[in-house]
């Protein structure tokens, strides 16, 4: 009996030795491969956080893109919109010129007056023969009956603002007047505010008069010749625009609000001429 339970208990140790051995190279290889699927992990959960990053940065570049062609259109909006409105405006001016020139028929048909557009703008021309004597800023009789008719139609345009302006030719004064007028400054800047007190007098509104003197500086031809002098020698009334027309709805588009050529500058020190 002793030596076979002696076998026995031998056996088992081996047994318990080789299970040892074994159990010992089976945890290295364990713990090893246990450290590669938590790299893989840690590798898989950073690819799945970047593939997120990137499809947030495309979709803020996509929201960017829209933000900014919606941009784009707005403009576009405002540029047609700009371009609707000056093309109202001038629409109504051409309406204006027509029915003003239907209004002033008669006096076209005797030249007395010319209805036109200058700088872009309706403009009613008055020879300065009809209204005064050389070198004179006193309105004659003639005169004085041309612009209650012309005050008549005015009084109907409506809301609209008028300029007076003088205009002369560049001869140099030679009358006794010279004391009077030193230049053509003072003549035109005279005869425009007499023109002014004659259309009020006959009822239109001061508020929407302004007088003003260009003298010789703005021609509308050549003083080279007595026809040229004479349609240089003149009174306009021109049709201004309100100012709240022509600003922009936005402030970009407030830059290119219409504008008009400004007349020849004058010399800083003219020498004394004529009208």
């Amino acid at each position: 009996m002793n030596r076979p339970r002696r076998t026995l208990i031998a056996m088992l140790a081996l047994c318990v030795c080789s299970l040892c051995c074994a159990c010992g190279v089976s945890k290295a290889e364990y713990d090893a491969k246990a450290q590669e699927d938590d790299a893989k992990k840690q590798v898989s959960q950073l690819q799945t956080q970047l593939a997120s990053d990137e499809q947030q940065i495309s979709q803020l570049k996509g929201s960017l893109g829209m933000a900014q062609s919606q941009v784009m259109t707005d403009d576009q909006k405002s540029q047609l919109e700009e371009a609707k409105r000056a093309m109202a405006e001038a629409q109504e001016r051409e309406k204006l010129l027509t029915d003003l020139q239907a209004k002033f028929k008669r006096m076209i048909d005797l030249g007395h007056l010319k209805v036109t557009k200058r700088h872009g703008r309706v403009v009613l021309q008055l020879r300065n023969d009809v209204l005064f004597d050389t070198g004179e800023a006193d309105v004659k009789p003639d005169g004085k009956t041309a612009l209650a008719e012309v005050a008549g139609t005015l009084r109907t345009v409506g809301a609209k603002r008028f300029q007076v302006a003088g205009h002369t030719d560049s001869q140099p004064i030679t009358t006794d007047k010279k004391k009077e007028f030193p230049t053509n400054w003072e003549l035109s800047a005279a005869r425009a505010i007499a023109v002014v007190k004659l259309l009020t007098a006959q009822g239109v509104d001061p508020s929407t008069l302004s007088a003003a003197g260009y003298g010789q500086y703005d021609p509308v031809a050549s003083n080279a010749t007595p026809d040229g002098m004479a349609k240089n020698r003149r009174i306009e009334i021109t049709l201004v625009p309100n100012v709240a027309d022509l600003v922009t709805p936005t402030a970009a588009s407030a830059s290119a609000a219409p504008t008009h050529s400004a007349p020849p500058a004058a010399p800083s020190a003219p020498s004394s001429s004529a009208h």
